[in-house]
């Protein structure tokens, strides 16, 4: 944000003086000044200056350029003789020798890093206080937010039976878009828009440490400033307990648009894609994380389209049931981060909060998600491919150690980058692995290989084996490993950070 004024010989810290200019503004507002419809009719309404593009599918458009290419490549071999076809092929293997050849400890001796020693040998402690209400569960971080309060209400998904999953996105998205027994969706839009500084949903889905259980939940997250802050309560109390699930319509539209993002997300986030149903084998938190937001979601999305218009009383039942099995404070979770002194205003406005939820006994629902297939191919209508492999080294007797993720930092920085991008000409190539979980998957990302790609991940080991790693190489992957995680975090990520550890 600082670049936003910096790169035009501005002041860098303008955007964080926002408090004066927000206070005049709001001062402006409050003398009938109609600032915002002003620069609405300005530069939208009745600015002339505008451009209509409009891109129509084809589906041959592919295959004419295939032809075209080839029409070119054709033609420039017909001109070349024997010597330039010489001179073309000599040029092929140099730049393969290139890109083979690493690059000497004298060049990369050029280039400015940082030593083990520049790291810090403690973690960074996040604190945390654990409350205690009554049927619920707060945890507070006492933190410096320049005057905002965080807060993340919780629903625990694992009270669901598991024919309900794939409905929790659409479920959240309702919430906060289908209105409220006393708004309409616009309405409650603009209240939310104008009483706070945003109001999500997020998803948390992981293995516990040490065990195989999962820990799945959805939260409503919400930044408001202090005298806000009663008031965004009073959205997600209204949310949660009035929330109209009866508009068809509005509820096909969300479903619409939903099956639309998530098609539209498989070209340029098919190893994310591709990395979730791999890890939707190993565990049920993965499981639940594919039946969330993967391709069984897209599947389900595609069936549910049609079931609105032809079930649509089945659909509404099961939305309900969601509510009223996930509002309930007995399994619900509440996180805030705040300084000390916002905390003592807010937190009897949360503990009136949390007495307006119905609270039951809670038990969790057992899932026994089905095993996927061991191989598996997905068709896209793309030129490239996206191509994984992997497995659970836990499983396959491997012993917990952070050694594995500085592995998997080197592979992604070295090996893979050298196979598959490089050489093998993708845009990317990845190694992740899940310290939790176990999970260990390699990627790859709009690649025009599949088997020679198979082939890299399965040479990995022999690779590995045969390694002579040098001092300098071993401290760059350990420095790049704490770099990713004990990267730098705002307050509310770290409250939020410190929630998920807990």
């Amino acid at each position: 944000r600082a670049l936003n004024t910096w790169l035009y010989d501005r002041d860098p810290f303008a955007a964080l003086a926002f408090e004066a200019p927000l206070t005049a503004l709001k001062e402006r507002l409050a003398g009938g000044e109609r600032y915002f419809e002003g620069l609405l009719a300005r530069y939208f309404l009745n600015n002339p200056h505008r451009a209509t593009l409009v891109l129509t599918p084809d589906a041959e458009q592919a295959r004419r350029d295939a032809e075209a290419e080839q029409a070119h490549l054709d033609a420039a071999r017909a001109t070349m003789d024997a010597d330039t076809l010489a001179e073309v092929a000599a040029q092929t293997q140099a730049l393969r020798k290139a890109q083979e050849t690493p690059d000497s400890p004298e060049s990369l001796a050029t280039i400015p890093s940082l030593t083990l020693a520049d790291l810090e040998r403690t973690n960074k402690n996040i604190p945390i206080t654990v409350l205690e209400e009554p049927d619920a569960k707060v945890l507070y971080h006492d933190l410096f937010t320049n005057g905002v309060i965080y807060v993340d209400v919780g629903l625990n998904l694992h009270m669901l039976p598991a024919d309900l999953v794939p409905y929790v996105t659409l479920f959240g998205r309702a919430l906060l878009e289908m209105g409220t027994s006393s708004e309409d969706f616009v309405q409650l839009s603009q209240r939310i828009g104008r009483t706070s500084g945003g109001l999500w949903t997020q998803h948390l889905s992981a293995v516990v440490r040490g065990s195989q259980q999962a820990a799945v939940w959805m939260f409503l997250r919400a930044k408001a400033m202090p005298e806000k802050a009663a008031d965004v309560l009073a959205i997600v109390r209204d949310v949660l307990l009035h929330v109209r699930l009866d508009n068809q319509e509005r509820f096909r539209q969300i479903v619409l648009e939903e099956k639309a993002s998530q098609e539209a997300r498989l070209i340029p986030g098919g190893h994310s894609v591709v990395n979730t149903r791999l890890r939707a084998n190993f565990n049920e938190a993965d499981w639940a994380s594919e039946q969330i937001g993967g391709t069984s979601y897209l599947f389900f999305l595609r069936q549910l389209a049609q079931e609105v218009d032809a079930d649509w009383p089945s659909v509404q039942a099961a939305l309900e049931q969601i509510r009223l099995t996930l509002v309930n404070r007995s399994a619900m979770l509440c996180n805030v981060t705040t300084d000390a002194e916002h905390w003592a205003h807010f937190s009897p406005q949360l503990h009136s909060f949390l007495a307006e939820l119905p609270a039951t006994p809670a038990v969790a629902e057992r899932w026994a998600p089905a095993q996927g297939a061991r191989f598996e191919g997905l068709a896209i209508p793309a030129q490239v491919n996206y191509v994984g492999k992997g497995a659970d080294l836990y499983k396959l007797g491997y012993k917990p150690s952070g050694a594995a993720s500085v592995i998997a930092k080197y592979l992604r920085t070295t090996w893979l980058w050298e196979k598959v991008r490089v050489q093998g000409g993708a845009y990317g190539g990845f190694s992740v692995f899940d310290q939790r979980s176990g999970g260990f998957t390699f990627l790859s990302y709009r690649d025009p290989n599949l088997a020679a790609t198979l082939d890299v991940y399965d040479q990995t080991s022999t690779f590995l084996r045969e390694l002579k790693l040098t001092q300098s190489e071993l401290e760059r992957s350990i420095i790049g490993t704490i770099g990713d995680v004990d990267s730098y975090q705002l307050p509310d990520a770290k409250g939020y950070t410190s929630m998920v550890r807990y």
